[in-house]
């Protein structure tokens, strides 16, 4: 776990994070033996430049900002694509699934405020259900 916490102090102070791109759009991914995919991420420029070879001899790393990536993550966890965090320079990687890792980068899902907007949002119909609610079906 000592490779995840570098991962995120790295990219929150740095503010972007690191990924390969074939070209505009279309970015490096992971297949692991279950037939899982994820997006492989990297912390830093020269971390992601290290992986650059084989399949992926094309392509050029790029940067992210972290609120666009968080905004992704949304995206690629409705299409099951996870988060590979490399740990090692033998290919080992960390997966985490993109809601978790949204999650861990600060990016919560949006409050009922900001969903119905501030004009509309009223205190009392947000308030939480009554735990003796019946349905009367």
């Amino acid at each position: 776990m000592e490779e995840l916490q570098r991962f995120l102090q790295t990219v929150n102070q740095n503010g972007i994070l690191w990924l390969l791109e074939a070209k505009p759009g279309l970015f490096a991914m992971l297949e692991d033996g279950s037939g899982n995919s994820y997006i492989p991420v990297w912390a830093t420029k020269e971390e992601a430049e290290a992986n650059i070879g084989d399949d992926w001899a094309t392509y050029n790393v790029s940067t992210m900002e972290i609120a666009e990536f968080i905004t992704w993550t949304r995206e690629l966890g409705s299409d099951d694509i996870g988060i590979a965090i490399s740990t090692g320079t033998e290919g080992q990687i960390l997966p985490i699934p993109s809601k978790i890792m949204r999650q861990m980068l600060g990016g919560q899902d949006k409050s009922d405020r900001e969903l119905v907007g501030e004009e509309f949002y009223d205190e009392e119909w947000a308030e939480p259900m009554p735990e003796d609610f019946e349905d009367e079906e």
